[in-house]
């Protein structure tokens, strides 16, 4: 059995004027609120989409198993592997280099001297392709490749920061970037024209962390460096490019945020001590929705769904890959055949193509499923 590797996200905090970087310590949070609700999975009056409760207390969302169709990659588990709905991309164990694929194409992209894949994004018709500074000194390199033709080009503007988070939805790639006195930035690049634009950046000594994409918006977590413990607000974009907080999360207990058909799903965490465990809500129509424990930094939009992984919640349970639907309800999509000590990967997507690694005493394996 491997030694589990943490899904919580490294915070990378941006201090305005030196550019130095920290990680905020633990935030105190509180048990999840009373919930006098119950949200159906079999939907409302004549299908309608369940309703949930009030913010401060919730509809609890009752999981149905609808497992997706997976299908065995046949890669090792715990190999960084993306599949698209035609290409593929399988990254070298050392993340030395990746190779992306299809039917007879292939295009080789490898790290080089002193760096190494960070990141491999794909959607249906972009690849990028992150070489970070292994020294985290210099700015990232970023290779972007058209699927539709296999051609490969360097991304130029704005320069990548080191590091970070980045998020791709169809042709609209997000990451960081630093500003004026090194402030800590979000760039974006519209790949078909290579059109690169600075946006948003941290106020001094703040930061931000946790990208999501999807064509229903862009979410992130901020943070401040106070001590003993930092603030993390979670918060969408709104048309200027500009984060704004969501309503539902406690104050300062926000982490995993994404962006619904309806509202946002975001994670909160209840035990200042526990930063993998979180604790999931989702917020559609003006109502919000219990969604039950969760692993921090797993939330994954992909294809019409939010995805967040699952640990086992007792010796006899299996870890599971939940899924918020357009629908307002919550579904099981994967489940583990090992119960107990068993526990997934972070999710990838690739154009509403899911793979997911999964690990336990009954055998590992790296699964693919399409969702609808």
């Amino acid at each position: 059995m491997r030694v589990r590797t943490t899904i919580a996200l490294a915070m990378l905090v941006a201090l305005a004027g030196c550019g130095d970087t920290d990680d905020p310590s633990p935030t105190p949070g509180t048990g999840s609120p009373s919930s006098s609700t119950t949200a159906s999975s079999a939907g409302g009056p004549e299908g309608a989409a369940p309703s949930g409760g009030p913010i401060d207390a919730p509809a609890v969302a009752e999981p149905v198993v609808a497992l997706l169709e997976w299908d065995d990659t046949g890669v090792e588990a715990g190999t960084r592997y993306v599949k698209g709905p035609e290409w593929e991309a399988l990254g070298a164990k050392d993340s030395s280099s990746v190779e992306l694929n299809r039917d007879g194409d292939s295009v080789a992209i490898a790290a080089g001297g002193g760096r190494t894949i960070s990141e491999v994004l794909m959607s249906t018709a972009w690849a990028v392709v992150v070489r970070q500074d292994k020294a985290e000194t210099a700015p990232s390199e970023v290779a972007v490749v058209d699927l539709a033709t296999g051609e490969q080009r360097d991304l130029v503007t704005p320069a990548p920061a080191s590091g970070g988070s980045w998020a791709l939805t169809g042709g609209d790639l997000y990451y960081p970037t630093y500003g004026d006195d090194r402030a800590y930035c979000l760039a974006t690049n519209a790949l078909a024209d290579s059109n690169g634009e600075d946006g948003w950046c941290a106020p001094a000594r703040s930061g931000w962390s946790g990208l999501t994409a999807s064509e229903h918006g862009v979410g992130m977590m901020t943070f401040d460096d106070a001590r003993p413990v930092a603030c993390r607000t979670v918060n969408l974009l709104d048309g200027s490019g500009v984060p704004q907080p969501i309503d539902g999360p406690k104050d300062c207990t926000g982490w995993d945020v994404a962006a619904t058909p309806a509202g946002a799903l975001w994670s909160e965490v209840p035990k200042p001590r526990r930063q993998e465990e979180a604790h999931f809500y989702a917020s559609a129509d003006g109502t919000y929705f219990d969604l039950g424990p969760g692993t921090t930094g797993s939330a994954l939009p992909c294809g019409d769904s939010v995805f967040f992984v699952r640990d086992p919640q007792g010796d006899d349970e299996p870890a599971r890959l939940m899924r918020w639907t357009p629908e307002h309800t919550l579904e099981v999509a994967y489940e583990s055949t090992s119960v107990g000590n068993a526990f997934l990967g972070e999710p990838a997507c690739g154009g509403g193509v899911l793979t997911l690694s999964s690990f336990g005493e009954q055998g590992d394996e790296l699964v693919w499923a399409s969702v609808s």
